[in-house]
């Protein structure tokens, strides 16, 4: 290899090395027959939320999202239809992020019964509807969520930034 492609090769690699970080995350809107939305209490947040976590390095946020919907509620969905992305800027100590929200379906009776979480990390699940649950969630699923239940409504997706 010649030094001029040797240089070149090093400073494409340094670009790449260089170019700013972001957080992502994955969720599920997963319901019942009746409509209501599985969410999930986490042991080290004050609010409740949807199924899903952070997506890992070399991961797909649709992977991240099938992966993290296991681990919390111990449900294997088949698949889950994009729905939106909300872009997140940063604040205090966390950096700006990307979060996916993805719908996982509607779960039978059965498959209901398939949820368990671990009670360490999720100490508690729950079925709600949307009105209800709204005054459980922190700022930022207050916001996305009704825009992506509106997209799936919709058959679309939706791209937000900051909930709206």
């Amino acid at each position: 290899m010649s030094g001029l492609r040797r240089r070149e090769n090093y400073m494409a690699n340094d670009y790449y090395k260089n170019l700013p970080k972001k957080r992502m995350g994955a969720g599920a809107i997963i319901m019942n027959d009746t409509g209501e939305i599985l969410f999930v209490k986490a042991s080290y947040k004050d609010h409740w939320t949807l199924p899903g976590g952070v997506v890992e390095k070399d991961e797909s946020p649709k992977i991240a999202c099938l992966r993290e919907v296991k681990e919390e509620t111990g449900l294997s969905l088949a698949d889950v239809k994009f729905l939106g992305v909300d872009y997140a800027p940063a604040r205090e100590e966390k950096n700006e992020n990307l979060q996916f929200v993805f719908f996982g379906g509607k779960l039978s009776a059965s498959e209901m019964k398939n949820i368990k979480v671990d009670g360490q990390e999720i100490v508690e699940y729950r079925f709600i509807k949307i009105d209800d649950a709204l005054p459980l969630l922190n700022d930022k699923l207050k916001r996305r969520l009704p825009q992506c239940l509106a997209a799936l409504e919709n058959n679309t997706a939706v791209y937000l930034e900051n909930g709206k």
